[in-house]
Order: structure tokens, then sequence, then C-alpha cells
């Protein structure tokens, strides 16, 4: 419950820096992201979902701004089967979260590079394997209700108000540890690891 309160302290704090400072934008996004999971033995960004929020920043000098978003993100984990070499082994773990991503960003020429972190609060989970809906045993260890990371990106403008945007993002805590509390390299659980591609649109001041 506290750190629902820190993130949205600091939210208004954010928002109300902006509304007093002249070079203030806002703006609205919308894409898709690609996703998988280190740690659950399922390879490959498979895991197709949404992402969609609010963001707006602000000038610290000329070439760079300080960005902050909320955002609904659906991240996770697939496995298809591929029948025809009989293989019918099938996994999805769906994972939704509020993010907030606080970055810093950098101009140069129709280009914008930004690198930051985020904090994300679980609100929602699916698992489903080719048997059906499941749930992890409550003997087991469970999912964290927060999802803490890094995130580094590109822009790219097509007008004034209208930009595309890459953007990898990766946990730097574990949301879920191994049940075994086993350590495989440098991880001691399972980590997502994010590659977002969404459209902006700047409907308060410019770019």
């Amino acid at each position: 419950m506290k750190s629902k309160s820190y993130l949205l302290l600091s939210l208004l704090i954010f928002i109300g820096s902006c509304l007093y400072s002249q070079s203030f934008n806002a703006g609205a996004l919308f894409g898709i992201n690609a996703s998988q999971v280190s740690g659950d033995g399922y390879s490959g960004f498979n895991k197709a979902g949404i992402i969609g929020g609010l963001f707006s920043n602000i000038d610290i000098s000329k070439k760079i701004n300080l960005q902050m978003e909320i955002n609904y993100s659906q991240k996770g984990s697939r496995r298809n089967p591929n029948t025809s070499e009989g293989d019918t082994e099938f996994f999805l773990l769906r994972m939704n979260y509020i993010e907030i991503p606080v970055m810093a960003r950098m101009d140069y020429k129709r280009f914008k590079f930004e690198a930051g972190a985020y904090y994300g609060q679980l609100i929602g989970t699916h698992l489903e394997d080719e048997i059906g809906v499941f749930e992890i045993p409550p003997e087991l260890n469970q999912f964290n209700n927060y999802d803490v990371g890094l995130l580094g990106g590109i822009y790219f403008h097509f007008t004034e108000s209208l930009m595309m945007n890459f953007r990898y993002s990766s946990s730097v805590v574990h949301f879920r540890q191994y049940d075994s509390e086993a350590r495989y390299l440098f991880d001691s659980g399972m980590f997502h690891h994010v590659l977002s591609f969404n459209l902006r649109y700047v409907f308060y001041g410019e770019q």
C-alpha cells in the first residue's frame, strides 16, 4: 500500500512542476509489446500485448528534457505448440501492470534518445497451458505485486506532434523467485524483457 502512495505522490509532484513550467508538454501513446521472461524456460519475444497511456515532460536544457508516463502495459511469456512435429505443449503467462517510467531524453535532429527506469504495479495475471487455465499453488512462490526495471529507447518524429517510439525494458528485480530458491548464474528468479513499439501524439505543447 505504501508503494502505491509513493507512486501516486511522485506522479502528482511531477505533474505539478510541469504545470508551472512554460516548457510543459503532454500527450498520449498506444502500441504493442513483445515480451519474454528469463527464468521460465521459454525463450523468444513471443508474448504480444498492448501498451497505452499518457506522458508529460519538461525541458531542463535546449537538448535534454525529463519525461514521466503512466501506462497500462501487458507483459509475460508464451510458447506455441508445433503440432506438425507432434509437440502439443502450450504455455501462456499474461501480466497486466500500471507502470510509471521516468526518463531523461536527448534531442538529435529528428530523433530523441531516452534512458531511465520504471516502477510497475501488478493489477492482474493469467496463466494457461494445453490443459487450460491454472493458478500457482499456494505453497509455491507467488508473483510479486510490483516490477522494477531499466529502459532505453529512441524516437523518430513524423511531425512536431506525431512520433514513433521504440523501447527496450528489462526487470532488475525478479518478479517471482524460483520455488527451489536456487540461483542460476546471477539470477534468483524470473525477469521481464520487453520490446515496445508505440505511436505518440502531443496534444499540449510541442515536442
